[in-house]
């Protein structure tokens, strides 16, 4: 069973990997912010950079928002939280995969 651990585990991953491939310090300081905003900026910036990921930028929208979701209630459905563990780790690695 997938914990609310995990999936901010995952999507703080996820989120590492964006902000490397983005590279761009002003574009979004490295200081805590809502992950609210979080689910809207870093998708952006990486489809701003990356044009051609325009087609996942909903779905990475989703995955933080599912996680803030998450966090937000303290639980979340198990079915819920594998898939967007599972989509946060993907992604990842395609992200991943752009700095080489």
């Amino acid at each position: 069973m997938v914990s609310v651990t995990d999936m901010i585990g995952a999507t703080w991953r996820l989120e590492d990997a964006i902000r490397e491939v983005i590279a761009d310090p002003q574009a979004f300081s490295n200081e805590t912010k809502p992950m609210k905003q979080k689910a809207k900026v870093l998708p952006h910036l990486l489809v701003q950079k990356y044009p051609h990921l325009s087609d996942i930028e909903h779905e990475l929208r989703g995955v933080f928002e599912t996680c803030r979701l998450a966090i937000d209630h303290k639980s979340i459905s198990p079915v819920v939280a594998k898939a967007a563990v599972a989509i946060a780790d993907e992604y990842r690695e395609i992200i991943i995969k752009l700095k080489h």
